[in-house]
């Protein structure tokens, strides 16, 4: 089977050592921030070494299709913090002010939301723009980062019949390595992060921010 040769165990035990390491003496914004884009780096690194033509070919998610930007998306705390610091340098203050309206807004509804009801209720990420491209898109969560589409058609597909009301329909079609990888380095952090006496718990992307905005 393609990547059968991929050693995960190894993977997340560097995810989770970069995690210690650079977290290892605390430090503001900018430091965290740039553990995170470490992480990143690295992760997108090994899945471009193990992801042939063939398969890149077959990636039908690209900028604008927001088709599954409608679900809860999980974050670390070092994703949110990172998020944060991004939309600092990237926006004025703003589009900073308008965006965190936004945010509190989603948060207030989303919440208690599960995936289900919130695809049923077409609930978008605060986080994409008139087009539906992605704002946050060079630091976006790991959690993001793990869903692809190998057929526009059937991700659509898939995600209506949620909304219809049939929650088992059309499965969505994906890179399984991809997915795996993503899940593997979002498990690597959090165990990094537990290492260090850190919140290692997962929190909705909305609410984290609106938390982390507010203070």
């Amino acid at each position: 089977m393609p990547h059968d040769s991929f050693d995960f165990t190894a993977f997340e035990s560097e995810v989770t050592g970069r995690i210690v390491r650079g977290m290892g003496t605390g430090g503001d914004a900018q430091k965290i921030a740039a553990v995170m884009a470490g992480v990143v780096a690295f992760v997108e690194a090994a899945l471009e070494g193990e992801l042939d033509g063939a398969e890149r070919t077959l990636m039908a998610c690209g900028p604008g299709c927001a088709t599954c930007c409608v679900v809860n998306v999980t974050v670390l705390f070092p994703e949110a913090v990172a998020i944060a610091a991004y939309l600092r340098t990237a926006m004025d203050a703003e589009e900073r002010e308008e965006l965190a309206a936004a945010i509190e807004g989603t948060a207030g509804m989303v919440r208690w939301m599960d995936d289900a009801e919130r695809i049923r209720r077409h609930i978008p990420c605060p986080f994409l723009d008139r087009s539906g491209r992605c704002r946050i898109h060079p630091v976006r969560p790991l959690t993001c980062r793990a869903v692809t589409s190998t057929n526009p058609g059937a991700c659509r597909r898939a995600l209506d019949a949620v909304a219809g009301g049939d929650d088992e329909g059309e499965p969505l079609l994906m890179n399984l390595f991809q997915k795996f990888l993503l899940e593997t380095a979002f498990r690597g952090v959090a165990k990094g992060l537990a290492r260090r006496g850190l919140d290692d718990r997962g929190g909705e992307l909305t609410q984290s921010m609106a938390e982390l905005l507010r203070g």
